[in-house]
């Protein structure tokens, strides 16, 4: 193996303790494979969700992992708008820790409306009366914003930092990743207001339910 494709400061690990590290995360991967295919092959109602009862997998995802993602943006904006420079030594980890829990959110969602080739209806043709059309929005932005900022992390890589133009390119996007950062932390709030208000639009909570709720600047 090139040993130059290896950070500095770092040995590599013995084949046996490496595939026992990775044998969690592939057994967890084959396991979304096969509730993927749960839902894809008998239906939504495997998640809970119907008109009723607005609860699906995207809901969970919304709750825990996007949680997890979440701290990406948070941590740009405290590194890069309110300048706290301690926190330049977990950025990477962080945007990358996002990109892979947001990346995970846009493939659930395509799984939760039941025809993954239909997935760009959201978009075209989106239901204003539905929470789950402003998480789509909302996560495909955040995905975006996380692509522009993981795009440094692949460029620190030492051969392609042998090429002049991707030095350049990297040195360049460091001087725009705080309106980056500050894009991701806003376009949080539109998306976390869908938390507080789901509620309100499931008919079966009758204390909390208001029509308005469906419509969607109050949503936010």
């Amino acid at each position: 193996m090139d040993k130059t494709a290896i950070s500095r400061g770092l040995q590599r690990a013995p084949l046996g303790q490496f595939l026992l590290w990775l044998g969690p995360w592939i057994a967890l991967l084959v396991f979304g494979v096969y509730c993927a295919y749960l839902c894809l092959r008998y239906g939504l109602h495997l998640t809970n969700m119907d008109n009723r009862f607005a609860f699906g997998a995207w809901i969970f995802l919304d709750l825990t992992v996007i949680a997890l993602g979440a701290g990406a943006f948070f941590t740009g904006f405290l590194l890069y708008i309110l300048k706290r420079k301690e926190l330049r030594a977990v950025i990477n980890s962080a945007v990358t820790i996002g990109f892979i829990c947001y990346s995970g959110a846009v493939v659930i969602l395509m799984v939760d409306v039941g025809q993954p080739l239909r997935a760009w209806f959201t978009f075209w043709h989106p239901n204003v009366h539905s929470m789950l059309t402003e998480v789509t929005f909302c996560i495909t932005c955040y995905l975006g914003v996380l692509a522009f900022e993981y795009i440094p992390i692949l460029l620190k890589n030492r051969k392609l930092r042998q090429i002049p133009s991707f030095l350049v390119f990297e040195f360049n996007m460091h001087k725009v990743m705080y309106v980056l950062a500050g894009a991701g932390t806003f376009l949080s709030f539109f998306h976390q207001g869908s938390l507080g208000g789901l509620y309100g639009v499931l008919n079966g909570r009758p204390f909390v339910y208001r029509e308005s709720f469906g419509i969607w600047p109050t949503t936010f």
